[in-house]
């Protein structure tokens, strides 16, 4: 069996630690996978509101300068926009765990993508570093949304 880089044992330290600190310190978002979500970032705690404005959108919005050259920009940037046109046009009631579901389909196809492009990628070029930025928040994003798409369908 081949040995992960040392790239993939952090993120997969990351998802561990991502899915695991809401049960063991108890610290969450304060919304249940049952929560109505309305995409209204500014009702959610601080440190969560850092995460999406702060990290999440600006790392997917750094995908734009890279769509010419790269299906990965592209698979991010559409997945992207596709897990949010639910919520934009009204298609039905969002809760937590739906938005979690919808992250998950949208956004593991450039997970992927990116992730077989790592190794060739020049971690020092501008591209580089939002291929590793990207790989870094698309993990820990779905580890969260992973846990609440299962909370919500399985055990809820």
């Amino acid at each position: 069996m081949a040995q992960l880089s040392w790239f993939w044992r952090i993120i997969l330290g990351l998802i561990l630690v991502a899915m695991l600190t809401p049960f063991v310190l108890g610290i969450d978002a304060g919304l249940t996978p049952d929560s109505p979500w309305s995409g209204q970032v500014e009702v959610v705690p601080v440190w969560l509101r850092i995460w999406l404005l702060g990290i999440l959108f600006p790392t997917f919005l750094a995908s734009l300068f890279f769509l010419r050259r790269s299906w990965e920009a592209r698979a991010a940037a559409a997945g992207f926009i596709l897990s949010h046109v639910p919520m934009m046009v009204h298609l039905f009631d969002v809760t937590v765990g739906v938005v979690g579901l919808m992250h998950l389909v949208c956004w593991s196809p450039a997970l992927v993508l990116l992730a077989q492009r790592r190794p060739n990628v020049d971690p020092k070029t501008p591209f580089g570093v939002w291929v590793h930025a990207m790989l870094l928040v698309l993990a820990i994003s779905l580890a969260f949304d992973l846990r609440d798409a299962l909370l919500y369908f399985v055990l809820g």
